[in-house]
């Protein structure tokens, strides 16, 4: 809406856009982590989001920010997952804490929006991509902690 102008009811497509490729990208994902290693498919994933990032940053056309927007939830529709596996496999003894570790981590969903709206206020959308690009930049410093599984 900001950058094109656009009516809350020609912008409420981009929600759907999102939850679509999300879907896509769970379905997908089973078939993709059969065939690839899970480190690769994590590293394809993180570029998706982001490419996703620099494109919801600088795009001024609806095509590349509707591209951005499908990048971004296919690439996040599998990230949990692997790195709940991971955090299960490292300590097989453990899961119930771990399990709740990993929800816990799902603390941040409360967070990151509540940052993301700090910062639209003060900078307008680029503010809230920064905020995500943030997330963004955490999992490729994640990748090292992935084994060649």
């Amino acid at each position: 809406m900001e950058r094109l102008g656009m009516t809350l009811n020609e912008a409420a497509f981009a929600t759907s856009l999102y939850f679509i490729f999300r879907t896509i990208g769970c379905l997908t994902g089973s078939f993709f982590l059969r065939v690839l290693r899970m480190r690769t498919f994590f590293i394809i994933s993180v570029c998706m989001m982001a490419l996703s990032m620099c494109g919801l940053y600088f795009g001024q056309t609806k095509l590349v920010l509707y591209a951005a927007i499908a990048l971004v939830g296919y690439g996040n529709s599998n990230v949990f997952s692997m790195c709940f596996a991971t955090a299960l496999e490292s300590m097989p003894e453990k899961q119930n804490e771990v399990s709740g570790l990993m929800i816990m981590g799902l603390f941040g969903g409360t967070v990151f929006p509540l940052l993301m709206g700090v910062m639209s206020d003060a900078m307008g959308q680029a503010g809230a991509v920064l905020v995500m690009a943030v997330g963004v930049i955490y999992l490729f410093s994640y990748i090292k902690q992935l084994k060649n599984a």
